[in-house]
């Protein structure tokens, strides 16, 4: 392989000869080397508070002198999380995630701190500075396993807990808590125990057992002024 100074001279000599169109051209590949518009990334950490991360762009630059190195590590990335209006889809997210960054035309660093509309921070362009993460992106060696095509799915990655909604039903994987009040239009059909603290009313009736907490009589009682015993 040749040395650094052997390549030197192999660009030298190029430059020497090359035409005006040539020399043109190498100007411009110069420069878009150093324009970034869409990478891969791994997530190296996230504040969750700043709702910010560092990034290691996951593919190396080549130099023709050092050969293949990595990027910079991107600091302080803003994390999009899907969402619109009041309501968002949150998630952890953690280092090893891997994301899709995408570099702003221009320096972001003011419209990140105040909103709005705002000037550049600086004069810099499609930098390495100036990128935005969409965790989500998922490598061959990461993607998901038993990925479901019949509705929309919020799930784990290993698929032990999930909701999905398909066209008129919503499928619950998992131990479900659920705090405040509940309110159902139709029947509710059951397999297993429940288990309450509170008081059970049924506006109607209560059936236990084949038996109707309204209508059951016990036979073979007296009136008077004792107790009869448990439903039987």
């Amino acid at each position: 392989m040749a040395d650094g100074k052997q390549i030197g001279k192999v660009q030298r000599d190029q430059q020497l000869t090359a035409t005006p169109e040539e020399a043109h051209a190498a100007q411009i590949e110069g420069r878009l080397k150093d324009l970034h518009t869409c990478l891969p990334g791994i997530i190296v950490s996230f504040d969750p508070d700043t709702q910010t991360a560092s990034v290691q762009p996951a593919i190396k630059r080549i130099f023709t002198e050092r050969g293949a190195v990595n990027l910079p590590l991107c600091v302080d990335v803003p994390v999009a999380f899907p969402g619109g209006g009041d309501f968002w889809l949150t998630f952890p997210v953690g280092p090893g995630d891997e994301c899709i960054l995408l570099f702003s035309e221009r320096a972001i660093d003011y419209w990140h701190v105040n909103g709005s509309t705002q000037l550049p921070a600086e004069y810099r362009m499609h930098d390495l500075s100036d990128g935005i993460a969409q965790v989500g992106l998922n490598s061959q060696p990461k993607r998901l396993s038993d990925l479901q095509m019949d509705g929309a799915e919020l799930r784990t990655r290993d698929r032990s807990t999930y909701i999905r909604l398909t066209n008129g039903t919503i499928f619950i994987k998992g131990d479900i808590e659920h705090e405040g009040n509940t309110k159902q239009t139709g029947n509710l059909s059951q397999t297993g125990n429940t288990i309450t603290t509170g008081t059970v009313t049924g506006k109607t009736d209560v059936i236990a057992a084949g038996k109707s907490g309204k209508g059951h009589t016990h036979g073979n009682v007296q009136t008077g002024g004792g107790n009869s015993g448990p439903p039987a």
